[in-house]
């Protein structure tokens, strides 16, 4: 919404540019795609995990527990980083 048409938001703050002072980048909205893509791909290694041999297999169970908690970091800095998003946004356009 900050990129598509000047009118339809705008932030109080984000990234500055060296090229462009007058520039206000969406560092924070960049953030949030990033950390969804990261999630979006440990989905693959969750779906992994699903797989049991003998029904109780010691290594997807592991690999549940190596994933999972970085999938919960992300997921949390995430929040945050929509709560600071969510602060700076100065006026929504019509």
């Amino acid at each position: 919404m900050a990129q598509a048409r000047g009118d339809e938001l705008k932030l109080s703050a984000g990234g500055r540019s060296s090229a462009m002072p007058h520039k206000n980048n969406p560092i924070l909205a960049e953030l949030l795609v990033t950390l969804a893509r990261f999630n979006a791909t440990q989905v693959g290694a969750m779906h992994q995990a699903l797989v049991h041999e003998q029904e109780r297999s010691g290594a997807a169970w592991v690999l549940e527990w190596m994933v999972l908690p970085q999938m919960a970091e992300v997921s949390m800095r995430s929040l945050a980083a929509a709560r600071e998003l969510l602060s700076k946004i100065e006026a929504l356009g019509a």
